[in-house]
Formats: structure tokens, C-alpha cells, sequence
């Protein structure tokens, strides 16, 4: 039986090369390394390692976006603390890179991003008038073209990118809502902060899945592949927009929703008090 050798750290360097064109200026990092972490033959610092890999790919000349979200832990307490506060889903390589002191993270208690490299001060200025909309970060990673990659996560699980689509065309089954709470950094308070989501619904569990998008996106043959041991896949942003704006605009966007029934009963039913109550 043909045994498999594990990875080390110049096969992970070498996938990103090929995923990532030299002509980049911007990479935006979704993960979870958890799906083949067993494969991996440095065992120790293995989030230190991976994101000094990464960042010997992307260099200070270029620009790096990683999630850093913390909604779960946010919303225990209403406290937000940029160097603390930080949800088990984002994966280990965002824990690494908050620990990093030239890493900029995005003032948004519901759904921060870490970001490292040129454009820091431009994304600085941003409005961030809601998590996923007009002057988000991620519209501006949409206007910039960058590009998205995902490591050892499908993107209808891991790329939180694909949200912007919902807010963009409006989808019924969300609305706006607005958190605001205390921010803090590395437990000394800074003020008061506040987010405005394009949210699900409170009164029902709102079950989705982007497969069907990604299905189509598939289809169009749109991304980059890595190493053949373990997940790293990329495009550009302009084509996931490309879609996916085709998608929600012929109102395919309901292929998502998986408990369409009792959604847009709640749509009937509920939504308009639950605007009203926003809780």
C-alpha cells in the first residue's frame, strides 16, 4: 500500500506560489488548517510557521486580509478587545497573526479583519458603515480585485465574502441591525464601538448553504488550484462577482436557503416586528 509523505513547510510555500500571481497586490486568507493539520510534518509552532509562510509569499510590498471575527464573544459581554477577542472559527493562523503587533485589525466587534503589508493606512479610512456593504471591507476588496484564497475549507463554508452578495441585492430573508458595545485593546478601554449587520432573523434559525454558487463557479472554471495533499484554492474577486451578481440578480439567490418554507413564513409572518423590537 502506497504510503503518503507528509507536507512540509516548502510544499505549503510552493502551493501559494502557484495560487498567487506575482501580479497580486492584495490576498485576502480564509482557513482552517484542522482538515489536514495531521499531515503536516512540523508539529510544533505550526501556526507560527504557517503564517511566516504566508507571509514570506504575500511580503510588506503586498497587502494580507485574514478574518478575525468574534460575534460569539462579543456578544456575551458587548466587549470588543482588539487583541482578545477572537472566535475558535477563524482558525489558528488569525490567532497567530493577533498576537503580531504590525498586523492592523478593523474596529468591528461582529466581524474585524487582521490586516499586514502596504495598504494598511487605506483601509484605515474606511467608513465601515456596515459588515458586508458600501464601504465595507469587503466592497473594497472588491474593488480592489484582490485576491481570495481558502485553505483547508470549502468556499461554502469558509469564504465569509460571499455574504456581501446578500446585503448587496437586499435578500428578504435579512435585515439590518445594529450592535454596539465597549472596545477595548489588550483589556484597556478605548471607547465605545458599534456595528450595523445585514442580520438573520432571531426568531427562526436561518439554514443556508453557498454550494449552489460555488457549484456555479465551478463551472466557469474560475479558480487556481494548490498542492494535491490538502485544499488551497484561489480567483479574483472580479470573477466570484461576476456570479454571483447574475446569481442573486435573477433571484437564484433562494438556492442558498435550505428551510425555504419556514423562512419565508417568517419573511410573512414576523419580520416586520422583529425589525420593529430589533432584537
Amino acid at each position: 500500500m502506497e504510503v503518503c509523505s507528509l507536507i512540509d513547510e516548502n510544499e505549503i510555500y510552493t502551493s501559494f506560489k502557484k495560487i498567487i500571481k506575482p501580479s497580486d497586490s492584495t490576498i485576502v486568507l480564509y482557513s482552517g488548517v484542522w482538515s489536514f493539520i495531521n499531515k503536516i510534518n512540523f508539529k510544533k509552532d505550526i501556526a507560527k510557521k504557517l503564517l511566516d509562510i504566508i507571509e514570506k509569499v504575500v511580503t510588506p510590498d503586498r497587502t494580507l486580509i485574514l478574518p478575525s471575527f468574534s460575534s460569539n464573544s462579543f456578544l456575551k459581554n458587548f466587549k470588543f478587545d482588539l487583541k482578545n477577542s477572537l472566535d475558535n472559527n477563524n482558525g489558528i493562523i488569525p490567532k497567530e497573526a493577533v498576537k503580531r503587533k504590525y498586523y492592523y485589525r478593523t474596529p468591528q466587534p461582529l466581524h474585524s479583519y487582521l490586516i499586514f503589508g502596504k495598504k494598511i493606512d487605506e483601509i484605515k479610512k474606511l467608513e465601515l458603515k456596515t459588515s458586508w456593504g458600501k464601504t465595507s471591507i469587503l466592497e473594497w476588496i472588491s474593488k480592489s480585485n484582490s485576491r481570495i484564497c481558502v485553505l483547508g475549507i470549502p468556499w461554502n463554508k469558509g469564504c465569509s465574502y460571499l455574504h456581501r452578495f446578500e446585503e448587496k441585492f437586499n435578500v428578504p430573508w435579512r435585515y439590518y441591525k445594529k450592535f454596539s458595545g465597549k472596545i477595548y485593546n489588550n483589556k484597556k478601554y478605548v471607547g465605545y464601538c458599534e456595528e450595523n449587520k445585514y442580520s438573520s432573523p432571531s426568531k427562526i434559525i436561518l439554514k443556508y448553504d453557498y454550494k449552489p454558487l460555488v457549484k456555479l463557479m465551478e463551472k466557469n472554471k474560475i479558480f487556481l488550484n494548490g498542492n494535491s495533499k490538502f485544499f488551497l484554492q484561489s480567483t479574483k474577486a472580479k470573477h466570484i462577482d461576476k456570479i454571483a451578481n447574475n446569481f442573486f440578480k435573477t433571484n437564484s439567490g433562494w438556492q442558498i436557503v435550505k428551510n425555504k418554507s419556514e423562512t419565508k413564513s417568517w419573511i410573512n409572518k414576523f419580520k416586520n416586528s422583529e425589525i420593529e423590537n430589533n432584537y
